[in-house]
């Protein structure tokens, strides 16, 4: 199980996720970068290496075995309040 939070930046890019597991896999402006969680310890990172010209990773945080994610997400200006005001998500 992993638990993601959008966090909104507003931009008019847009970043694409796909989610396997641990597995996050970010496709920015036709380039793709995957971040294998798989294993990590508890712990926190808050730099994570990448090959996209934006870091989607904000913070990734293993807590008692549960892996939370902040991941970019760039909103439009007019965005719904849901997207301007995420909450955490599963992804199983």
């Amino acid at each position: 199980m992993m638990r993601v939070l959008f966090s909104p930046v507003v931009c008019d890019k847009k970043i694409d996720y796909e989610f396997n597991k641990e597995v996050i896999t970010a496709i920015y402006e036709g380039e793709t970068d995957t971040f294998d969680f798989t294993g990590m310890p508890d712990g926190v990172l808050k730099e994570v290496d990448t090959v996209l010209t934006v870091n989607p990773i904000i913070e990734a945080r293993k807590e008692n075995g549960v892996l939370s994610v902040i991941l970019t997400n760039f909103i439009s200006k007019d965005a719904p309040d849901e997207e301007k005001f995420p909450e955490w998500q599963v992804i199983e």
